[in-house]
């Protein structure tokens, strides 16, 4: 049948209208899914639970896909935290936990109604918790941490270097078992711990394993030494703050010397050498040590903590002006233990550094920080993993404090007390009597006996001339 003219138009109008409606009707249904796909996409995951037992409190990190905001809330009879967490979705980690042995028990999550995951620490006693948010840093993405801790306990953070935190209990000033003078307090610092595993080297070894070790044994060093007391602060695989390693030292132990100990690492794998640092206010004394310095600040970013820099800039500025007697004693104490080390290792440079170290930037006590070598060096790799080579350093750095506190004793302590009964001790030459025989007769060596009255030859001496008699 043959259509007229018209009939056609009208027609081919009404299939080209359909074919735009259907047009329309397929981009609305693209522009919809676009708009629910994002919604859709936005849904974080916890991608991984760790958790760090500290003798104060215990921290439970969460490793996000993105961003998310969070809700959080205590019940009692049993002991719970309940964290909700919008948007997001249960994943296996979350059934993956390893716990421990400490006060948190079981861990359970699931959907809820609105959108909600919802998170339930269960706990074996009350605790205080606090969370916090972490952007990313580091080898780490977005972090949820919560830090459950001791009802009645306090935490020192950063901006509030007043109460401090301990890794270990001790009371102010021990007294020596003598009675003639208390104990030197010798804080050591093992660096990093926990969430943040320092430097890491070819073959996998974490920088806080291998300093937490050989700061047990620079402990086992001191503890042998009459008049010597020394503490640990970190005594475990946890996250100790930069401030509060440093106020630990100061207000809980009320200590002599705080010395950390750590491990270099830098992008080229020959670089050598153990390191000695004390504090700079006026810049690094090289390229490396400006570096290391940056790269040992971080540590709060990585371990977690919240920073209020307007109250840490007010403390630094504090903290600067009392910090010129400590520093002088810092770069003494600094240069023997360096000496000393260097008759068991190989030095990167032979005399003591300086860097704006954080951990460093306590006011009245001489602070230094020990790099025991490049952990990024596979040789210096091996050794830092060997006892004997992590036994031959804590006794050279041992010697290093001994040999200060001997010359340098704080007044009141054992130390001063026999360096002021060695320096009084005198012996008034008699007619007749040889050098030999002087210090035959109070047990010292000839040499030293010489070297200690400034005497050439052995026949410079005279009948009625005092000697001072070194400690033997």
């Amino acid at each position: 049948m043959r259509l007229g003219k018209g009939l056609k138009k009208s027609v081919k109008m009404w299939f080209q209208a359909r074919w735009v409606r259907a047009g329309l009707l397929r981009m609305s249904f693209l522009l919809a899914a676009l708009i629910i796909t994002p919604t859709l996409q936005a849904a974080e995951q916890v991608s991984s639970v760790r958790v760090w037992n500290a003798p104060d409190h215990t921290r439970v990190v969460f490793d996000l896909t993105g961003p998310i905001t969070h809700h959080l809330f205590t019940l009692d009879a049993p002991d719970r935290v309940v964290i909700d967490i919008p948007n997001a979705v249960k994943t296996q980690a979350l059934d993956l936990v390893d716990f421990k042995g400490g006060p948190l028990v079981n861990m359970r999550s699931a959907p809820q109604a609105n959108g909600d995951l919802r998170v339930v620490l269960d706990l074996d006693r009350r605790l205080n918790p606090k969370s916090f948010l972490l952007k990313p840093s580091d080898q780490y993405g977005h972090r949820l941490v919560i830090d459950l801790e001791k009802v009645g306990g306090q935490v020192a953070t950063p901006a509030k270097p007043s109460a401090p935190v301990t890794a270990s209990t001790s009371k102010p000033k021990s007294y020596s078992s003598m009675g003639n003078g208390r104990d030197i307090v010798v804080a050591i610092d093992a660096g990093h711990g926990g969430e943040d595993p320092g430097a890491i080297g070819p073959s996998g070894t974490r920088e806080k394993d291998v300093v937490l070790q050989i700061s047990r044994r620079i402990y086992n060093v001191l503890q042998a030494e009459q008049g010597i007391k020394p503490v640990l602060i970190r005594t475990g695989d946890y996250f100790v703050p930069l401030a509060t390693r440093r106020e630990t030292a100061r207000r809980r132990h009320n200590a002599d010397l705080f010395i950390s100990i750590h491990a270099d690492a830098f992008d080229n794998h020959r670089a050598r050498g153990a390191s000695v640092f004390a504090l700079s206010r006026r810049g690094a004394t090289s390229t490396l040590a400006r570096v290391l310095a940056e790269q040992e600040n971080q540590s709060d970013a990585i371990g977690g903590v919240q920073i209020d820099n307007a109250d840490e800039m007010v403390t630094s500025v504090i903290y600067d002006l009392a910090m010129e007697g400590s520093m002088e004693h810092s770069i003494k104490v600094g240069s023997m233990v360096l000496r000393e080390m260097g008759g068991v290792t190989h030095l990167h440079k032979k005399h003591l550094e300086q860097a704006g170290f954080a951990v460093l930037k306590s006011p009245d006590i001489p602070s230094i920080l020990v790099e025991t070598g490049f952990i990024s060096n596979p040789a210096e790799e091996r050794n830092l993993k060997s006892k004997d080579h992590q036994v031959k350093l804590s006794r050279a750095i041992g010697r290093g404090i001994i040999t200060y506190f001997d010359q340098h004793p704080p007044p009141g302590t054992y130390f001063a007390a026999r360096k002021q009964q060695r320096d009084s001790q005198q012996h008034r030459i008699a007619r007749g009597e040889t050098l030999s025989e002087i210090a035959q007769r109070y047990r010292v060596d000839l040499a030293a006996l010489m070297q200690y009255n400034q005497l050439k030859t052995t026949d410079l001496i005279r009948e009625g001339q005092v000697l001072r008699i070194p400690h033997s």
